[in-house]
């Protein structure tokens, strides 16, 4: 039982570790595509709002000044200006930004920030989504004076399922299906195994001829056409040289096994040292098998090999 639960709980880690490789590749993956997608959105949007919303320039230069911010940027910062002038709130300049990421093919919510001698404007909602945020900066300037400066900031957010992405998104449901069918599929197939045809009761007054199951310790069952040990909830299916071994152990009523036997179970009349790391090898495979049911194998020195039930 011990067994199946640390397997159980080994599979499911892997499986989680499998999991959250595929989430973080993906995620920073598509992160650096939104955030690419999306400054450009915004660079677009600044300049389709000055576009369709001041018709004309007019420039005062005057050649005496020492202010050397350069001209064009003197101009962006008067056109922000008098854009916050006549949307003070920046919603007009949200919904461009918007129409923009949705023409990069990205459907998220967004809000603007206006920030200008120290005062902050946001559309920004007190309910903002949660998620990853993603923030555009640009910063005008028309003298050296920071307390002049504008600086305007677009926030995008990102659910987690977007930025996970919807191919791996569907990846991990499928992975996930088909974990839960394999296990379901594991357990009916155990349950089919340890299935009995008759009663422990019944089994335990049948002779080893006639009976399924048969009793070899207090909680220890043994079907002997299907090889498979049982003990409470827990049963395994013995194979090879596991198998070999448990049923020489079964054929001496005080569970000894000694070398003379082993040795005759592979067709030799004496002691052959090239079998001898064979054997501990085949009874430490079925030590280990047999942990989980109760039973361990004690080494006799010069003897043989006893098996023990606790």
């Amino acid at each position: 039982m011990k067994q199946s639960k640390i397997k159980l709980i080994g599979t499911a880690a892997i499986y989680l570790i499998l999991m959250l490789g595929i989430a973080w590749f993906s995620a920073m993956k598509n992160e650096e595509s939104i955030k690419d997608k999306s400054k450009i959105a915004f660079l677009t949007a600044i300049k389709q709002e000055k576009e369709l919303f001041i018709p004309q320039v007019i420039i005062n230069f005057n050649p005496s000044s020492t202010n050397r911010i350069p001209v064009e940027e003197k101009i962006d910062w008067s056109a922000q200006f008098y854009l916050a002038m006549e949307d003070s709130c920046r919603h007009r300049f949200d919904s461009i930004f918007r129409e923009e990421m949705k023409k990069q093919g990205l459907n998220l919510n967004t809000s603007i920030c206006y920030t200008h001698n120290g005062k902050t404007i946001s559309t920004m909602k007190k309910n903002a989504d949660g998620g990853i945020k993603i923030i555009h900066e640009k910063t005008y300037r028309k003298n050296n004076k920071k307390e002049n400066d504008i600086t305007l900031r677009a926030y995008v957010y990102l659910p987690l399922y977007v930025l996970i992405g919807q191919p791996a998104l569907y990846t991990m449901i499928l992975f996930t299906l088909l974990a839960v069918a394999m296990y379901i599929y594991t357990r009916n197939r155990e349950k089919k195994q340890i299935t009995t045809t008759s009663s422990p009761l019944e089994a335990a007054t049948r002779t080893t001829d006639n009976a399924r199951w048969i009793i070899i310790s207090k909680e220890v069952w043994w079907d002997e056409k299907n090889h498979i040990i049982k003990k409470g909830e827990t049963s395994m299916i013995l194979t090879g040289e596991s198998l070999k071994f448990f049923k020489l152990f079964l054929e001496n009523k005080s569970f000894f096994l000694s070398y003379k036997t082993i040795y005759e179970s592979y067709g030799l009349k004496d002691e052959a040292p090239e079998f001898k790391d064979r054997i501990y090898q085949s009874i430490k495979l079925l030590r280990k098998d047999l942990i989980g049911f109760g039973i361990t194998i004690r080494s006799v020195r010069g003897r043989g090999y006893e098996l023990i039930f606790q």
